[in-house]
């Protein structure tokens, strides 16, 4: 059975949404300076890394993270090659020749090689309306890119979130597919049970089918 991590590693130089903090990790009790153990806090948002967007992060008394269902966020899966430049549209995906009953669909673009630069880089692919309305009229219940967001920078009113997160949609970003080849599997995407949080980062992982 094939494993991959498919969750980027947290680091205070990493690339974060822009006007976000970078991750911090401070120790608190350290057995170098003479403590019995070592503890450490943890400072970082909770749209940092591979993460999810509950709807409550664009949806005024959405669901918070803690309120997801377990099920959408465990289960088959499938990684859909998008050899796009910049936008995934409905049309893109009629011509991928996703099976009918896809519930968990991870796209993986040309985002690859921006997870590489520590800087946010704004030149990402990205979902358009028309393909988030596609996603949602076929039942897709969990929609995950390999970069910082699903929609276009700087969209006014983020409509893309919005159209997948009223459906019921689970949204997961920055998910890290360099080194899963397109193909069915089995995904595990969990966050932390954070009470009212609009989102958290998660560990996720592809099991091979």
């Amino acid at each position: 059975m094939k494993v991959y991590d498919i969750s980027l590693t947290l680091r205070p130089r990493m690339p974060v949404f822009p006007g976000e903090p970078a991750p911090l990790l401070e120790p608190t009790k350290d057995m170098g300076r003479g403590d019995p153990y070592n503890i450490s806090r943890l400072t970082i948002t909770t749209h940092t890394g591979t993460h999810i967007d509950a709807p409550l992060h664009f949806l005024p008394g959405g669901a918070s993270v803690d309120q997801l269902p377990v099920d959408v966020l465990v289960g088959p899966a499938l990684v859909v090659e998008m050899a796009v430049e910049q936008e995934i549209t409905a049309a893109d995906l009629q011509a991928a020749a996703i099976p009918p009953g896809t519930e968990r669909l991870l796209f993986k673009t040309r985002n690859a090689r921006l997870l590489d630069d520590d800087d946010f880089r704004r030149d990402f692919v990205y979902l358009t309306l028309d393909a988030a309305r596609w996603l949602v009229e076929r039942g897709v219940r969990l929609v995950a890119i390999d970069y910082l967001s699903v929609e276009k920078m700087d969209a006014e009113p983020n409509i893309v979130h919005q159209t997948l997160l009223r459906a019921g949609a689970v949204i997961v970003e920055g998910v890290d597919l360099r080194e899963v080849a397109p193909g069915p599997y089995f995904l595990a995407c969990l966050p932390l049970k954070l009470e009212g949080a609009d989102g958290s980062p998660v560990r996720a992982v592809l099991v091979e089918m």
